[in-house]
């Protein structure tokens, strides 16, 4: 039966066969990833981006009302570079079908060619013999038959020829002896695409079986990794946003890092960017709205544990240049100090100190040259520079954190590339550049030539020092925000038992103190005895 218009239900079938064709293939596209942008799980995030349309309001006949819908689904639930790319695609597809309630084959064209423009116009740095190269190719004909399956064969055909070129466009993938991970994801897309246009079941099939070999890591040094964090971040745009600000915003990611795909509405404003700066990044957003969702990952850890997995030699060679073991207490803050790098968490803080045993398990199971450790509490230092000592035979320095946003600041600085001493120099460097806040409330009196304290009152303890005793959180913040100044990258967390909903209360009463040009972040740390921890630099 020849098929020469879709409606809304109809392109609903056909998101859902590229979904699952995206499911069936997602490892084989995950195993394409190629440093030095491994950037996650390409097979992974694009098909958790389109699984959106399951999770959805459903179809409706009206092919543009659906299109759109789907779209916005699509962009909130978008996962990584590709994924952002691919919700992209899908927005700009929108646009073409809206007021449409059907499409023919020249309209399906169009809206395949303003989904590539979309995708393409979002990235700020476009690079040929990736997903864009694909997208654009795929539909770079005019359509001569109405025939809509008949169509989508050949976008799909084009794509796939595109494909195996993209090793010649893009020599980290000639190197790596892949092609595009994306790419292969797209044409997964568009072979899904059609067979939910003529309604047949999705098997698992591998047509591009010559291109499945997984990308070589060990073709490339983590000195390859210009910047080391991917971040990832959905903002709820807050009234007064003006083009201008987003397009400052797009200047300075361009001075800070790259792979950088920035999309927004009058709703939302979505980025995917590699940089060196991620809670600065995540502090700009802040300014723009609320942080709805935000993701950091270190690519250079992610690569050394890709190419050290089953490498070690007979000898027992180490695996790792470096091992950074952290102390940490809360989820929320141990997933921060992971994503940052961390390849080992001591459990430990305020009331929990770890014995040297504790470090000495922990380095016992890490397989690296040097071994550094953020004790991130002023009670652990000692212990962290005994266990140091009784690690006989093994390179183990401290990096004298005594507070958890020292630690973190620390880790950000840390540059896997740089040899032992470098490395200590700026970690200890960064740590200078903060100021460590944190609010809790007294469990005992007392009083001293300082300060006098009374059981329950609201203490603020600035840099390890107890400055405030206050009876509310409000006159707390109050005294804290002198204590900040014109620091203007501020991150709280907020620990065990606070809700979100009052974290962003405290957030919005301390930006009201500190006034313009000052952007807070705030982030679950599910720490114990603290209530806030406040980053400030």
């Amino acid at each position: 039966m020849t098929i020469t218009k879709i409606n809304g239900e109809l392109y609903h079938k056909m998101l859902c066969g590229a979904v699952a064709a995206l499911q069936n293939r997602k490892e084989e596209i995950n195993s394409m990833n190629v440093f030095p942008v491994p950037d996650g799980d390409t097979g992974t995030n694009m098909f958790m981006t389109l699984d959106a349309v399951h999770s959805g309001r459903g179809a409706v006949p009206h092919l543009g009302q659906y299109a759109e819908t789907s779209a916005r689904e699509m962009m909130r639930a978008a996962r990584g570079n590709s994924g952002v790319i691919l919700s992209l695609f899908f927005r700009g597809m929108a646009k073409a079908f809206a007021g449409h309630e059907s499409a023919d084959a020249a309209l399906l064209t169009e809206a395949f060619r303003v989904g590539a423009e979309e995708a393409r116009k979002a990235v700020l740095k476009p690079v040929e013999g990736t997903i864009l190269t694909v997208m654009r190719e795929c539909c770079s004909f005019d359509a001569s038959d109405n025939d809509l399956s008949g169509l989508l064969d050949k976008f799909h055909k084009a794509a796939y020829e595109t494909l195996k070129k993209t090793p010649e466009m893009l020599p980290v993938l000639k190197r790596a002896r892949v092609v595009d991970s994306g790419g292969l994801g797209f044409t997964a897309v568009l072979d899904g695409m059609k067979r939910g246009l003529v309604d047949d079941p999705i098997a698992i099939k591998h047509e591009e079986a010559e291109i499945r070999p997984a990308a070589d890591f060990h073709e490339f040094e983590t000195g390859d990794i210009k910047y080391a964090y991917c971040t990832e971040c959905l903002v709820s745009r807050k009234p007064g946003v003006t083009d201008l600000m987003i397009s400052d915003l797009r200047d300075y990611l361009n001075r800070i890092g790259d792979s950088i795909v920035l999309t927004e509405d009058d709703e939302i404003i979505k980025l995917h960017v590699h940089s060196n700066e991620p809670l600065k990044i995540l502090s700009k957003l802040a300014g723009l709205g609320e942080i709805q969702f935000s993701k950091i990952e270190n690519m250079r850890t992610q690569h050394q544990n890709l190419t050290s997995a089953g490498s070690k030699t007979e000898s027992e060679k180490p695996e790792k240049k470096y091992g950074i073991i952290a102390v940490s207490s809360g989820a929320g803050l141990t997933d921060v100090f992971r994503e940052l790098g961390a390849d080992a968490i001591v459990t430990g803080g305020q009331s929990m100190n770890p014995s040297a045993e504790d470090f000495l398990k922990a380095l016992k199971n890490l397989s690296c040259e040097h071994v550094i450790i953020l004790p991130n509490n002023s009670n652990i230092v000692l212990t962290a520079l005994q266990a140091a000592k009784l690690a006989e035979g093994r390179s183990v320095e401290v990096v004298k954190s005594v507070t958890i946003p020292q630690g973190i600041s620390a880790l950000i600085a840390f540059d896997s590339d740089l040899e032992v001493a470098e490395n200590i120099r700026k970690m200890t460097e960064a740590m200078s550049n903060v100021t460590s806040i944190a609010i809790t409330r007294a469990v005992r009196s007392m009083d001293s030539d300082k300060i006098t304290v009374r059981k329950n009152q609201i203490i603020g303890i600035v840099d390890k020092d107890l400055k405030y005793a206050t009876d509310s959180l409000e006159d707390c913040l109050r005294q804290l925000a002198a204590d900040i100044g014109d620091k203007e990258i501020i991150t709280i967390y907020y620990g065990k038992g606070i809700e979100e909903d009052e974290a962003k209360r405290v957030a919005g009463l301390l930006s009201g103190m500190l006034g313009p040009g000052c952007d807070i972040v705030t982030i679950p740390g599910e720490q114990p005895v603290y209530m806030y921890i406040i980053s400030a630099e």
